[in-house]
Protein backbone atom coordinates (compact mmCIF):
# COMPACT_ATOMS: atom_id res chain seq x y z
CA UNK A 1 0.00 0.00 0.00
CA UNK A 2 1.23 3.48 -0.94
CA UNK A 3 -0.05 5.71 1.84
CA UNK A 4 -0.97 9.28 0.88
CA UNK A 5 -3.34 9.98 3.79
CA UNK A 6 -0.90 11.62 6.18
CA UNK A 7 -3.18 14.59 6.88
CA UNK A 8 -5.52 12.13 8.62
CA UNK A 9 -2.71 10.47 10.56
CA UNK A 10 0.95 10.28 9.63
CA UNK A 11 2.15 6.83 8.63
CA UNK A 12 5.78 7.42 9.64
CA UNK A 13 6.65 6.69 13.27
CA UNK A 14 10.35 7.11 14.06
CA UNK A 15 12.01 4.28 15.92
CA UNK A 16 12.35 6.39 19.06
CA UNK A 17 8.55 6.76 19.20
CA UNK A 18 8.01 3.02 18.80
CA UNK A 19 10.64 2.29 21.46
CA UNK A 20 9.13 4.76 23.93
CA UNK A 21 5.66 3.25 23.59
CA UNK A 22 6.92 -0.33 23.89
CA UNK A 23 9.04 0.50 26.94
CA UNK A 24 6.11 2.11 28.74
CA UNK A 25 3.87 -0.82 27.79
CA UNK A 26 6.25 -3.14 29.66
CA UNK A 27 5.68 -1.24 32.92
CA UNK A 28 2.20 0.33 32.75
CA UNK A 29 1.20 2.46 35.68
CA UNK A 30 -1.17 5.33 36.42
CA UNK A 31 0.51 8.77 36.48
CA UNK A 32 -0.38 11.03 39.37
CA UNK A 33 -2.20 8.40 41.39
CA UNK A 34 0.43 6.56 43.47
CA UNK A 35 3.92 7.08 44.86
CA UNK A 36 5.55 3.78 43.85
CA UNK A 37 8.39 3.78 41.33
CA UNK A 38 6.38 2.86 38.24
CA UNK A 39 3.75 5.52 38.96
CA UNK A 40 6.48 8.10 39.44
CA UNK A 41 8.04 7.07 36.11
CA UNK A 42 4.65 7.42 34.41
CA UNK A 43 4.30 10.90 35.92
CA UNK A 44 7.74 11.80 34.56
CA UNK A 45 6.61 10.73 31.09
CA UNK A 46 3.64 13.08 31.37
CA UNK A 47 5.96 15.86 32.51
CA UNK A 48 8.31 15.24 29.57
CA UNK A 49 5.40 15.42 27.16
CA UNK A 50 4.32 18.79 28.56
CA UNK A 51 7.83 20.21 28.49
CA UNK A 52 8.52 18.99 24.95
CA UNK A 53 5.38 20.76 23.73
CA UNK A 54 6.30 24.01 25.47
CA UNK A 55 9.72 23.91 23.87
CA UNK A 56 8.29 23.14 20.44
CA UNK A 57 5.96 26.17 20.46
CA UNK A 58 8.52 28.34 22.30
CA UNK A 59 6.36 29.15 25.29
CA UNK A 60 8.03 27.83 28.46
CA UNK A 61 5.55 29.60 30.75
CA UNK A 62 2.44 28.17 29.08
CA UNK A 63 -0.07 25.74 30.51
CA UNK A 64 -0.30 22.43 28.62
CA UNK A 65 -3.42 20.29 28.93
CA UNK A 66 -3.03 16.78 27.53
CA UNK A 67 -6.04 15.43 25.65
CA UNK A 68 -6.96 12.41 23.57
CA UNK A 69 -6.95 14.40 20.31
CA UNK A 70 -7.10 17.90 18.83
CA UNK A 71 -10.90 17.80 18.79
CA UNK A 72 -11.04 17.51 22.57
CA UNK A 73 -8.46 20.28 22.92
CA UNK A 74 -10.48 22.63 20.69
CA UNK A 75 -13.69 21.85 22.58
CA UNK A 76 -11.91 22.59 25.84
CA UNK A 77 -10.65 25.92 24.52
CA UNK A 78 -13.98 26.99 23.02
CA UNK A 79 -16.43 25.70 25.63
CA UNK A 80 -14.08 26.14 28.59
CA UNK A 81 -13.76 29.89 27.95
CA UNK A 82 -17.27 30.48 26.59
CA UNK A 83 -19.31 33.44 27.76
CA UNK A 84 -21.90 35.85 26.44
CA UNK A 85 -20.36 37.66 23.49
CA UNK A 86 -19.08 37.47 19.94
CA UNK A 87 -16.64 35.03 18.28
CA UNK A 88 -15.08 35.24 14.82
CA UNK A 89 -14.14 32.13 12.85
CA UNK A 90 -13.84 31.21 9.16
CA UNK A 91 -15.09 28.94 6.39
CA UNK A 92 -11.69 27.21 6.44
CA UNK A 93 -12.36 25.50 9.75
CA UNK A 94 -12.66 21.82 10.57
CA UNK A 95 -15.85 20.64 12.26
CA UNK A 96 -13.85 20.36 15.48
CA UNK A 97 -14.01 24.16 15.58
CA UNK A 98 -17.31 24.71 13.80
CA UNK A 99 -19.53 22.31 15.72
CA UNK A 100 -18.81 23.56 19.25
CA UNK A 101 -19.15 27.15 18.01
CA UNK A 102 -22.46 26.51 16.28
CA UNK A 103 -23.74 24.69 19.38
CA UNK A 104 -22.90 27.74 21.50
CA UNK A 105 -24.65 29.97 18.97
CA UNK A 106 -27.68 27.64 18.88
CA UNK A 107 -27.92 27.87 22.67
CA UNK A 108 -27.96 31.66 22.49
CA UNK A 109 -24.68 32.13 24.36
CA UNK A 110 -22.63 33.62 21.52
CA UNK A 111 -23.02 35.47 18.25
CA UNK A 112 -20.85 34.02 15.52
CA UNK A 113 -19.27 35.63 12.47
CA UNK A 114 -17.91 33.24 9.83
CA UNK A 115 -15.36 34.89 7.54
CA UNK A 116 -15.15 33.90 3.89
CA UNK A 117 -11.78 33.07 2.34
CA UNK A 118 -10.05 35.31 -0.18
CA UNK A 119 -7.69 33.56 -2.56
CA UNK A 120 -7.76 30.56 -0.25
CA UNK A 121 -6.88 32.46 2.93
CA UNK A 122 -8.35 34.71 5.59
CA UNK A 123 -7.84 38.42 5.01
CA UNK A 124 -6.65 39.95 8.30
CA UNK A 125 -7.93 43.42 7.38
CA UNK A 126 -11.38 42.01 6.72
CA UNK A 127 -11.25 40.16 10.02
CA UNK A 128 -10.48 43.41 11.84
CA UNK A 129 -13.56 45.05 10.32
CA UNK A 130 -15.77 42.32 11.83
CA UNK A 131 -14.63 42.93 15.40
CA UNK A 132 -17.39 44.16 17.72
CA UNK A 133 -17.19 45.67 21.21
CA UNK A 134 -18.06 42.26 22.71
CA UNK A 135 -15.77 40.14 20.51
CA UNK A 136 -13.75 37.97 22.88
CA UNK A 137 -12.28 35.24 20.65
CA UNK A 138 -10.99 34.60 17.15
CA UNK A 139 -10.82 30.86 16.37
CA UNK A 140 -8.86 30.19 13.20
CA UNK A 141 -6.97 27.39 11.51
CA UNK A 142 -3.28 27.77 10.79
CA UNK A 143 -3.27 25.46 7.78
CA UNK A 144 -6.28 24.16 5.88
CA UNK A 145 -6.69 20.39 5.93
CA UNK A 146 -8.34 20.66 2.50
CA UNK A 147 -6.08 22.98 0.49
CA UNK A 148 -2.93 23.26 2.59
CA UNK A 149 -3.21 27.07 2.48
CA UNK A 150 -1.61 28.82 5.46
CA UNK A 151 -3.20 31.77 7.23
CA UNK A 152 -1.07 34.70 8.37
CA UNK A 153 -1.40 34.09 12.09
CA UNK A 154 1.18 36.75 12.94
CA UNK A 155 -0.88 39.44 11.20
CA UNK A 156 -4.08 38.23 12.84
CA UNK A 157 -2.25 38.04 16.18
CA UNK A 158 -1.28 41.71 15.98
CA UNK A 159 -4.93 42.63 15.64
CA UNK A 160 -6.22 40.40 18.44
CA UNK A 161 -3.38 41.33 20.82
CA UNK A 162 -3.99 45.05 20.28
CA UNK A 163 -7.69 44.65 21.07
CA UNK A 164 -7.39 42.17 23.95
CA UNK A 165 -9.15 39.37 22.07
CA UNK A 166 -8.23 35.70 22.59
CA UNK A 167 -6.63 34.09 19.55
CA UNK A 168 -7.23 30.33 19.36
CA UNK A 169 -5.29 28.56 16.60
CA UNK A 170 -6.10 25.10 15.29
CA UNK A 171 -2.64 23.79 14.39
CA UNK A 172 -3.59 20.16 13.78
CA UNK A 173 -2.25 20.26 10.21
CA UNK A 174 0.57 22.77 10.57
CA UNK A 175 2.47 21.77 13.68
CA UNK A 176 5.58 19.90 12.64
CA UNK A 177 5.44 21.34 9.12
CA UNK A 178 5.43 25.10 9.64
CA UNK A 179 7.42 26.88 12.39
CA UNK A 180 5.14 27.88 15.25
CA UNK A 181 6.23 30.35 17.94
CA UNK A 182 3.29 31.23 20.17
CA UNK A 183 4.82 34.39 21.53
CA UNK A 184 5.97 35.93 18.26
CA UNK A 185 2.66 35.02 16.60
CA UNK A 186 0.56 36.61 19.33
CA UNK A 187 -1.23 33.30 19.83
CA UNK A 188 -3.03 32.85 23.16
CA UNK A 189 -4.16 29.25 22.69
CA UNK A 190 -3.01 26.54 20.30
CA UNK A 191 -4.55 23.10 19.89
CA UNK A 192 -3.01 20.22 18.01
CA UNK A 193 -2.99 16.47 17.54
CA UNK A 194 0.02 14.38 18.45
CA UNK A 195 -0.33 11.85 15.63
CA UNK A 196 0.10 14.00 12.52
CA UNK A 197 3.07 16.30 11.93
CA UNK A 198 4.51 15.55 15.37
CA UNK A 199 4.83 11.84 14.52
CA UNK A 200 3.49 10.68 17.88
CA UNK A 201 0.84 8.13 18.76
CA UNK A 202 -2.87 8.24 17.99
CA UNK A 203 -4.98 9.06 21.02
CA UNK A 204 -2.89 12.11 21.92
CA UNK A 205 -3.42 15.83 21.57
CA UNK A 206 -3.03 18.98 23.61
CA UNK A 207 -4.13 22.51 24.34
CA UNK A 208 -1.31 24.94 25.10
CA UNK A 209 -2.34 28.34 26.41
CA UNK A 210 -1.26 31.42 28.33
CA UNK A 211 -1.58 31.02 32.09
CA UNK A 212 -3.46 34.32 32.32
CA UNK A 213 -6.45 32.61 30.65
CA UNK A 214 -8.99 30.89 32.87
CA UNK A 215 -10.29 27.67 31.32
CA UNK A 216 -13.20 25.81 32.91
CA UNK A 217 -13.40 22.00 32.89
CA UNK A 218 -15.69 20.29 30.41
CA UNK A 219 -15.10 16.84 31.98
CA UNK A 220 -15.31 16.18 35.72
CA UNK A 221 -13.89 13.31 37.75
CA UNK A 222 -10.86 11.85 39.47
CA UNK A 223 -7.61 13.77 39.28
CA UNK A 224 -5.48 12.13 41.97
CA UNK A 225 -5.44 15.41 43.92
CA UNK A 226 -7.69 16.71 46.70
CA UNK A 227 -9.58 13.42 46.64
CA UNK A 228 -11.58 14.21 49.78
CA UNK A 229 -13.48 16.91 47.92
CA UNK A 230 -16.52 16.11 45.79
CA UNK A 231 -15.80 19.22 43.71
CA UNK A 232 -13.36 19.61 40.86
CA UNK A 233 -9.93 21.08 41.73
CA UNK A 234 -9.45 24.69 40.65
CA UNK A 235 -5.89 24.56 39.34
CA UNK A 236 -4.72 23.25 35.97
CA UNK A 237 -3.53 20.93 34.66
CA UNK A 238 -5.31 18.59 37.12
CA UNK A 239 -8.61 20.48 36.94
CA UNK A 240 -8.74 19.92 33.17
CA UNK A 241 -7.40 16.35 32.97
CA UNK A 242 -9.88 14.14 34.80
CA UNK A 243 -9.35 10.40 34.43
CA UNK A 244 -6.38 8.26 33.54
CA UNK A 245 -3.99 9.82 31.07
CA UNK A 246 -2.69 7.88 28.07
CA UNK A 247 0.83 7.26 29.39
CA UNK A 248 1.75 4.95 26.49
CA UNK A 249 0.65 7.51 23.94
CA UNK A 250 2.28 10.37 25.81
CA UNK A 251 5.58 8.49 25.94
CA UNK A 252 5.39 8.32 22.15
CA UNK A 253 4.28 11.94 21.88
CA UNK A 254 7.23 13.23 23.90
CA UNK A 255 9.62 11.23 21.72
CA UNK A 256 7.85 12.30 18.52
CA UNK A 257 7.88 16.00 19.37
CA UNK A 258 11.58 15.90 20.19
CA UNK A 259 12.43 13.91 17.06
CA UNK A 260 10.40 16.28 14.89
CA UNK A 261 12.06 19.32 16.47
CA UNK A 262 15.54 17.97 15.76
CA UNK A 263 14.72 16.87 12.20
CA UNK A 264 12.31 19.66 11.25
CA UNK A 265 14.18 21.00 8.20
CA UNK A 266 14.98 17.55 6.81
CA UNK A 267 11.40 16.33 7.21
CA UNK A 268 9.86 19.29 5.46
CA UNK A 269 12.42 19.54 2.67
CA UNK A 270 11.49 15.93 1.89
CA UNK A 271 7.74 16.57 2.00
CA UNK A 272 7.96 19.83 0.04
CA UNK A 273 9.99 18.19 -2.73
CA UNK A 274 7.58 15.30 -3.23
CA UNK A 275 4.57 17.63 -3.02
CA UNK A 276 6.05 19.90 -5.68
CA UNK A 277 6.65 16.93 -7.99
CA UNK A 278 3.06 15.73 -7.61
CA UNK A 279 1.60 19.21 -8.11
CA UNK A 280 3.61 19.97 -11.23
CA UNK A 281 2.85 16.60 -12.82
CA UNK A 282 -0.84 16.78 -11.97
CA UNK A 283 -0.98 20.03 -13.93
CA UNK A 284 -0.03 18.09 -17.07
CA UNK A 285 -2.95 15.66 -16.76
CA UNK A 286 -6.00 16.71 -18.73
CA UNK A 287 -9.19 16.83 -16.68
CA UNK A 288 -7.56 17.44 -13.29
CA UNK A 289 -8.34 20.63 -11.40
CA UNK A 290 -6.11 21.32 -8.41
CA UNK A 291 -7.43 23.27 -5.43
CA UNK A 292 -4.08 23.64 -3.68
CA UNK A 293 -1.44 26.22 -4.48
CA UNK A 294 1.51 25.32 -2.26
CA UNK A 295 3.90 22.48 -1.49
CA UNK A 296 2.90 21.96 2.15
CA UNK A 297 1.95 18.34 1.59
CA UNK A 298 -1.84 18.72 1.23
CA UNK A 299 -3.06 18.48 -2.38
CA UNK A 300 -6.79 18.36 -3.11
CA UNK A 301 -8.08 17.93 -6.65
CA UNK A 302 -10.95 16.73 -8.80
CA UNK A 303 -10.91 14.65 -11.98
CA UNK A 304 -13.59 15.28 -14.58
CA UNK A 305 -16.19 12.54 -14.69
CA UNK A 306 -15.36 11.11 -11.26
CA UNK A 307 -16.88 11.56 -7.86
CA UNK A 308 -14.07 11.93 -5.30
CA UNK A 309 -15.08 8.72 -3.50
CA UNK A 310 -15.20 6.82 -6.78
CA UNK A 311 -11.70 7.98 -7.69
CA UNK A 312 -10.36 7.13 -4.23
CA UNK A 313 -11.84 3.63 -4.52
CA UNK A 314 -10.19 3.09 -7.92
CA UNK A 315 -6.82 4.22 -6.57
CA UNK A 316 -7.22 1.88 -3.60
CA UNK A 317 -8.63 -1.18 -5.38
CA UNK A 318 -6.55 -1.13 -8.56
CA UNK A 319 -3.34 0.60 -7.52
CA UNK A 320 -3.16 0.12 -3.73
CA UNK A 321 -2.84 3.87 -3.24
CA UNK A 322 -4.52 5.32 -0.14
CA UNK A 323 -5.97 8.83 -0.38
CA UNK A 324 -8.86 10.71 1.26
CA UNK A 325 -12.09 11.68 -0.46
CA UNK A 326 -15.20 13.66 0.39
CA UNK A 327 -15.58 16.83 2.44
CA UNK A 328 -12.71 16.24 4.91
CA UNK A 329 -14.88 17.30 7.91
CA UNK A 330 -14.63 20.88 6.63
CA UNK A 331 -18.00 21.57 4.97
CA UNK A 332 -17.85 25.36 4.73
CA UNK A 333 -14.65 25.52 2.67
CA UNK A 334 -16.17 23.05 0.21
CA UNK A 335 -19.30 25.19 0.05
CA UNK A 336 -17.12 28.23 -0.65
CA UNK A 337 -15.30 26.38 -3.46
CA UNK A 338 -18.51 24.82 -4.87
CA UNK A 339 -17.18 21.28 -4.34
CA UNK A 340 -19.82 20.02 -1.92
CA UNK A 341 -21.62 17.74 -4.37
CA UNK A 342 -18.68 15.51 -5.34
CA UNK A 343 -16.11 16.48 -2.73
CA UNK A 344 -12.41 16.44 -3.50
CA UNK A 345 -9.74 13.76 -3.57
CA UNK A 346 -6.90 14.63 -1.22
CA UNK A 347 -3.31 13.46 -1.47
CA UNK A 348 -1.34 14.24 1.69
CA UNK A 349 2.40 13.66 1.71
CA UNK A 350 4.40 12.49 4.70
CA UNK A 351 7.95 11.58 5.62
CA UNK A 352 7.04 7.98 4.77
CA UNK A 353 6.57 8.78 1.09
CA UNK A 354 9.19 8.45 -1.61
CA UNK A 355 9.60 9.89 -5.08
CA UNK A 356 8.78 6.40 -6.34
CA UNK A 357 5.41 6.63 -4.57
CA UNK A 358 4.78 9.98 -6.24
CA UNK A 359 5.63 8.64 -9.69
CA UNK A 360 3.29 5.66 -9.21
CA UNK A 361 0.50 8.03 -8.22
CA UNK A 362 0.99 10.15 -11.33
CA UNK A 363 1.10 7.06 -13.57
CA UNK A 364 -2.12 5.80 -11.98
CA UNK A 365 -3.90 9.12 -12.52
CA UNK A 366 -2.72 9.31 -16.13
CA UNK A 367 -3.92 5.76 -16.77
CA UNK A 368 -7.33 6.44 -15.23
CA UNK A 369 -7.67 9.59 -17.33
CA UNK A 370 -6.62 7.87 -20.56
CA UNK A 371 -9.08 5.03 -19.95
CA UNK A 372 -11.88 7.52 -19.35
CA UNK A 373 -11.09 9.32 -22.62
CA UNK A 374 -10.98 6.00 -24.51
CA UNK A 375 -14.41 5.07 -23.19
Amino acid sequence: MIYFDNAATSRYRPQCVQDAIIEQAKHPSNPGRSSHNDAVEAALIVHRARESIKTFVNNPDAEVILTKNCTEALNLAIIGTSRQGHIITSVMEHNSVLRPLFELQKGGLIRLTVLDQENGKINAANLEKKICPDTYMVAITHMSNVTGEVNDIAEIGKITSKQGILLLVDAAQSLGHIPFDMRSLGCDMVASAGHKGLHGAQGTGFLCYSRRIKVRPIIYGGTGTDSISTFQPHSPPESLESGTLNALGLAGLAAGVEWTRKNFDKINKHINGISEYIMQNMKTIKGIKIYSNNNNGVISFELNGYNSSQLADILNDRYLIAVRSGLHCAPLIHRAMNTTENGLTRVSVGYNNTMRDAKKLIIALKTITEEAIAD
